[in-house]
C-alpha cells in the first residue's frame, strides 16, 4: 500500500513538473498587433502585458496560457491615433483597461506548430480565438505566435469606423515571448 502510494504521489509530481510552468521576461517579450487604415498597414504593440504559460509539447492536455494586456499601454507611434484606440469607440479604456486571453484547449499542427484554442475578452465581450505558435525549448525557451480576430467582433471600432473600406476588420496579433522556468 505504501509502495503505491508512494508511485502515485511521484508520478503526480513528474506529471506537473512535466507540464512546464514557465515566467515571462516581460523585458524581452513582446506583444503586437497590424492592422490597414485608409489602404495603409499600421503596427502597435502593448508595452504592458504579463503571460501566464503552462507548456511542454508532450502534455498538451496539461497546457493553460493566461494573458492579461493593459490596453493603456497601446503603442502605434502615432499620438492621434493612440489617443483614439483609447476612446469609446475603440477600446473603451476609461471603463474597461483590460483585455484578457486564456486557452485550456491545445493542437498539433501539421507543421509541428501548434494551436491555442482560447477565449480573448475585450470591451466586455468574449469570443474564440485561436493563437498559432511555435514553441523551442531553452535558455530561454521562445514562443512565437500569430492570431487573426476580426475587430468586430469585440465591438471596437464601430459606428463611423465600421467600415471595412476605412479600417480593415481583420486585427493581426504577434507575439514573441522569452520564457524562463518558473520556480
Amino acid at each position: 500500500m505504501i509502495v503505491r502510494l508512494l508511485s502515485i504521489l511521484v508520478l503526480a509530481t513528474a506529471t506537473h513538473a512535466h507540464a512546464g510552468d514557465w515566467r515571462m521576461d516581460a523585458q524581452a517579450s513582446t506583444l503586437g498587433f497590424v492592422g490597414s487604415a485608409q489602404g495603409e498597414e499600421f503596427r502597435g504593440s502593448f508595452g504592458t502585458f504579463e503571460a501566464a504559460i503552462r507548456f511542454a509539447p508532450d502534455a498538451l492536455d496539461e497546457a493553460r496560457f493566461e494573458v492579461d494586456i493593459d490596453l493603456r499601454s497601446a503603442d502605434t507611434r502615432n499620438a492621434e491615433r493612440d489617443e483614439t484606440l483609447q476612446s469609446a469607440d475603440f477600446f473603451r479604456t476609461r471603463r474597461e483597461p483590460m483585455a484578457r486571453y486564456v486557452a485550456e484547449r491545445f493542437r498539433t499542427l501539421d507543421d509541428g506548430r501548434y494551436a491555442a484554442d482560447g477565449e480573448l475578452t475585450l470591451r466586455g465581450v468574449t469570443r474564440p480565438v485561436t493563437l498559432e505558435f511555435s514553441f523551442s525549448d531553452g535558455a530561454p525557451a521562445v514562443l512565437e505566435g500569430e492570431a487573426t480576430l476580426d475587430r468586430t467582433q469585440f465591438e471596437v471600432g464601430g459606428g463611423d469606423w465600421s467600415s471595412d473600406a476605412d479600417i480593415r476588420h481583420a486585427v493581426r496579433v504577434v507575439t514573441r515571448l522569452e520564457l524562463h522556468r518558473a520556480e
